[in-house]
């Protein structure tokens, strides 16, 4: 069986403490899931750069600072999650169909997402946390 290969993520805003994630609002998905920025990768490719080059696409900025979350393999495919600080808080405009929305960790718990989105985003907060920890000298196992 072929895998497919994903680059997914979400951008971080520190001082808010907020992550950005999308929907699909176009006319025939009313009700759709918040999901990560994600697209599909070829072997021959970074997974980091993939996300760097996601990012841009769908926002027009650049990803700067990527931070691996951790990565996972199953029967059907490889994904390399990851996060990205960004300095100001910003809005982004409706693209394509897609909505963009700044949400606290605790915001995401009540959202329509699916469960593996969750659990990728719980992991992340708890690499983000570590990360906290360690640049104020504390102890980490990171």
């Amino acid at each position: 069986m072929h895998k497919t290969f994903y680059a997914s993520g979400f951008l971080y805003h520190l001082p808010s403490e907020q992550i950005l994630l999308q929907q699909d609002t176009s006319l025939y998905n009313h009700a759709s899931h918040w999901f990560l920025f994600c697209r599909k990768y070829t072997k021959n490719e970074n997974p980091e750069e993939v996300f760097q080059k996601i990012i841009f696409d769908f926002l027009g900025i650049e990803a700067v600072s990527v931070q691996p979350v951790y990565s996972y393999e199953n029967e059907h495919a490889n994904q390399c999650i990851f996060y990205s600080e960004l300095e100001a808080l910003q809005n982004f405009s409706s693209k394509n169909g897609l909505t963009f929305k700044w949400f606290t960790f605790k915001d995401v718990e009540k959202l329509k997402i699916m469960e593996q989105t969750k659990h990728d985003i719980v992991v992340g907060q708890r690499v983000i946390n570590a990360a906290s920890r360690k640049r104020r000298g504390e102890h980490t196992f990171l």
